[in-house]
Order: C-alpha cells, then structure tokens, then sequence
C-alpha cells in the first residue's frame, strides 16, 4: 500500500516555508540546526520533490545551534529571500502542496495565494493569542505598547483565522492550538520533540536512578531553557530560596543561558545558595542535557508563565523525569492526558514549594510519574513524530 502511494505522489512538489530565518554570508548558507536536520529527513521520507523557500535574517549570527553549508552542499532545493521580500506565485511554480507556518504573521496570505493557485495548503501552528497576549505583559512595561501590541495580536488573529478557514489543514504542536482552533478540517495534534528512539531512558537506567532516589540523598532539582522572565527563570531561585528556607534537602541544576543570568547568579550570593544551586549554563543537547537528565535528576522544574509548547515537556518525560510546573495551558493539556507530573497555579510558588517538600518526604510518589513520564513520551518519539506529520500532508494531498 505505501509502496503504491509513493508511486503516485513521486512527483508531487512539497515546499516547506519556515518561520525561522537562514544566515547568509556570500555563498555560505547558516541555517537553525533543527530545521536543516527536519528538511534531511524530509528528503528521505517524502515520496516526491522537497524544497524550502526561507527568509534572511537581519540579526547578528550566532554559531550555537546553526549548521552552515554551501548551496550546492544542500539535499534539498532553497529559494533564499531577501529579510523584505515576500513569497509570490512564481515562487510556488510547481508545487502540490505548501506547508507554511501560521505563527509567522508574514504567511497568512499563503493559504490565499495557493487556493488561487490551486495548490494544497498546510500549516503548522503552536501560539495561541492568549500566549501572544502573556509574552507582551512579561516583556513591556509601558501602558500604550502594551495597548498598542494587544490591537497588533487581535488584528493578526483575525488574519490567522481567515487563512485557516482556506487551508487545507493544520498541524498543532500542542494541545493548546489544537484546542483553540478545534473547528478547521484536517487536525493533526503533535508534540515537538528532538528525542530521537535511541536516546529514550531504558527500563534499567530508570529504576537504578529510582533505587538512588530511595536513599536519603538530597533531592535532585533540574530545569533547562533559556534563562527569561517568560520561562519563568527569575522564579527558579526564588523557588531554591523557598526550599532552603524549609530545609529541604536538594541540589538543583538550571541548565541554559539568558538575559537573567547575573541577576540569579547576584541573588544566588545573596541568599548563600551555592551549595544548592548550580548553573552549567547551555551544555550539548545529546552529549550532556539528556544523559544528565537521565541518570542525575528526580524533578523537573518548569516555571513557564505562558502556554508556549515548549519541546522541554516531551524531552523531559522521554528520561522518565516527571514535571512539577506552572499550570499554564500547555502543560495543563499534558496533565490532562497523562499523570506526568504536579501543576500548581502561575505565580503560585508556594504551592511548588509545598509539593516540591512533600514530594521529597513521600519519594515513592515519584516512582509511578516517572514509569508514566516516559510511557507517555515512548510514541511520541521524534520519527514518529515526524512521519507522523508526513502522513499528514500525504493524506490531504491524496484527499
């Protein structure tokens, strides 16, 4: 039967266009590391042509998490626009199916230029306005940019549904776009991950760390992700704070960098918390986060004060490592499926706090979450996942 599908669709032209942007210098092109290996795997798995039409960016580059190749180094086709330039039709001349992303306000006019084209349309959405809305209170103080933002937010939204409503399907990473935009055809629900199978916790290393969790060691605290207000960093050594305060015995590991950093490093000195907190900064994905993740920590920290889907929920559970976090919508959806982890209520920290303490008293509590953590995450692994998606756009353009 695949083999079939394939025949029919080896000449049928998927063009992928990110809302992330690739670096060029002269003939070298930067791309984010995550979607140079998903346009890889796309070559592999898409019975038909792929190719990428992708925008310049005008920020300074950086050399962490970017692969950097020649044109003629690609697998795959890519039309390089200029940082102003729009995608028009000629850009689409043979294509059979467009696959955009509907949190780039620049391409909500592509499900309109492909339905004149006649040509299939899919996109991909993980914000929600409420999210969008949370982003602007955390990161503006002035009254009227606030205002001003907010009418920006509805006015895109308004767009944002009027491109949907002409799609020819969606893809939502995460529960909350997929519940918020429950009534368009063609849903498909996934969680964003870069977990490969292999890299998933075994049955045997996860009961070892259980056997050392049941010993009187200090409790073994971890978040990773960039150190913002919006991820909830300046909340992490509060939290530490709170904890020493009650005598709860921990180590805790904050993984990342940001513009928080001197500020939890000061506040760190201030309260003598060096013994207990640690900051290894932004270490390597597969040789250090996830073997770390795996073998040294019981409790996974996540303070996120927005619904963001963040990939940090389903790589966290892929190492057996249950959650206790802020209960925005994203990480509500996840406990609403799976018993994973605690939530308590944004800006609550004294309930982490609570649980967090009685948690370290009752430690048998963690065996079960952490078994179901990585039972829930084991299909949602990142081939799954991704062909997943790819049976997805193959079912539209076959419907």
């Amino acid at each position: 039967m695949k083999k079939n599908i394939g025949m029919r669709l080896q000449n049928k032209h998927l063009i992928v266009i990110p809302s992330v942007p690739v670096w060029r210098n002269d003939n070298i092109l930067s791309f984010d590391r995550k979607f140079y290996d998903g346009m890889v795997l796309y070559t592999q798995k898409w019975p038909g042509i792929i190719s990428c039409i992708i925008s310049t960016s005008r920020s300074s580059f950086s050399d962490f998490g970017v692969i950097s190749k020649t044109k003629e180094e690609l697998p795959f086709k890519c039309t390089v626009l200029d940082f102003d330039e729009t995608v028009t039709v000629d850009h689409l001349t043979g294509a059979s199916i467009v696959f955009a992303s509907a949190d780039a306000n620049n391409q909500l006019y592509i499900s309109d230029l492909c339905r004149k084209s006649k040509i299939k349309c899919v996109y991909a959405i993980e914000y929600i306005p409420e999210t969008r809305y949370q982003i602007t209170l955390l990161t503006t103080h002035n009254p009227f940019v606030i205002l001003r933002r907010f009418i920006y937010i509805w006015q895109q939204e308004k767009k944002r549904i009027s491109a949907f409503s002409i799609s020819d399907g969606i893809q939502s990473n995460g529960t909350p776009a997929y519940y918020e935009y429950k009534k368009f055809k063609n849903k498909l629900l996934y969680f964003d991950t870069r977990v490969y199978k292999a890299n998933f916790i075994t049955d045997n290393e996860l009961e070892y760390r259980l056997k050392e969790l049941s010993t009187n060691k200090p409790l073994r605290l971890a978040f990773s992700g960039r150190l913002i207000r919006m991820k909830g960093a300046d909340h992490l050594v509060k939290l530490a704070l709170l904890l020493k305060q009650r005598k709860v015995p921990y180590k805790f590991y904050m993984y990342g960098a940001g513009e928080l950093k001197d500020e939890m490093i000061a506040y760190i000195q201030k309260h003598q918390l060096e013994d207990n907190v640690f900051l290894p900064g932004p270490v390597d994905f597969y040789n250090q986060l996830l073997p770390d993740l795996k073998k040294n920590i019981d409790l996974f920290i996540c303070l996120h004060r927005q619904s963001d889907p963040s990939c940090t929920y389903l790589e966290t559970l892929s190492c057996g490592v249950p959650i206790v976090g802020y209960k925005n919508k994203a990480f509500s959806g996840l406990l609403s499926l799976a018993d994973i982890g605690w939530g308590a209520e944004i800006n609550d920290l004294k309930k982490i706090a609570d649980t967090i303490e009685r948690l370290n008293e009752n430690r048998t509590q963690l065996f079960a979450k952490s078994r179901s953590a990585v039972e829930f995450a084991r299909p949602n692994d990142f081939e799954t996942t991704f062909q997943n998606r790819i049976n997805h756009l193959l079912s539209i353009l076959e419907s």
